[in-house]
């Protein structure tokens, strides 16, 4: 330091000395002027910005203070049925440091690609996509993070990766009303969390895999329109949670498994459209509001 009051800083450049700088301006805030400074790191500033230009999202301007200030990611003026919300939590390094933790972004005709970087979000839980035109496959980075929601309802999602299997953390997977073809994905099978399952209306060819008798959690399962050969009722026994069932037109023969009936929370069960046989179970129908 030279002359009283004169400071001379040579920072070099690079992403960690311009989160090392960050995190200094935020003490300096914060000890010196009292203030309440909560700002997104660097890096995911770049991947947020990289994020929405993938997708071809005008909404968002991306800054350091976006989370603590609303500016930049959520948008309230957005005629009714559209959303731009995107929830953070800024509870890090005493209150200093936001993380994206949830992204909603519904009906708002985005119509880019599926990008990669989500996967560099290390705290997001969420990612709501319903209603766009969002191309591509679902990335393998996804495993790196501890998602609870993927939504792509309504888009044009062409892949589901067998890494998908690998999001232990998952409880909701909606993929309805999508490009996706070939067989059902049975890495699926392996979300022992998962409470949703939504696949319907798409271009699935073949059977329901076995191992969706695996998730004994769900509560919703839905898929529909499956080509290729027939086959009997998927084993579904232990699926005590099961509120919504739905395998329409799915080839499925033979007749409806007796523990069907014995799923008291069921409300909705559809299985039209197949070559199914026999009796309905004795017990079912008390709690069906629609079948």
């Amino acid at each position: 330091m030279g002359k009283q009051g004169k400071l001379t800083m040579a920072v070099p450049l690079g992403s960690v000395s311009r989160v090392a700088v960050c995190v200094v301006l935020v003490v300096i805030c914060s000890v010196v002027f009292g203030c309440d400074a909560r700002l997104l790191l660097p890096d995911e500033v770049d991947t947020l910005k990289t994020i929405a230009t993938k997708m071809k999202n005008k909404y968002w301007n991306v800054t350091e203070t976006s989370c603590s200030d609303g500016i930049g990611l959520n948008v309230t003026t957005l005629p009714p049925g559209m959303t731009s919300n995107v929830t953070c939590d800024c509870s890090f390094d005493n209150g200093t440091v936001c993380h994206v933790t949830r992204i909603q972004l519904k009906e708002l005709s985005l119509k880019g690609i599926f990008p990669d970087e989500f996967g560099n979000l290390t705290y997001l839980t969420e990612i709501d996509l319903t209603l766009n035109y969002i191309s591509g496959s679902l990335p393998t980075t996804l495993t790196q993070i501890p998602l609870t929601i993927l939504s792509a309802l309504g888009n044009r999602i062409s892949g589901i990766p067998k890494e998908i299997g690998n999001i232990s953390t998952l409880e909701e997977l909606v993929l309805e009303d999508n490009l996706l073809e070939g067989p059902l994905e049975p890495n699926i099978g392996n979300l022992s969390r998962l409470r949703k399952l939504q696949l319907s209306a798409n271009n699935f060819t073949g059977t329901i895999p076995e191992s969706f008798g695996n998730l004994k959690n769900l509560e919703t399962l839905r898929i529909s329109d499956l080509k290729g050969p027939s086959s009997n009722f998927p084993e579904l026994q232990g699926m005590k949670m099961m509120e919504t069932l739905i395998m329409r037109n799915c080839l499925l023969t033979g007749s409806i498994p007796y523990y069907v009936g014995d799923w008291t929370l069921l409300t909705t069960l559809d299985l039209s459209v197949n070559r199914l046989t026999g009796q309905v179970p004795d017990t079912m129908g008390a709690a069906l509001d629609n079948m």
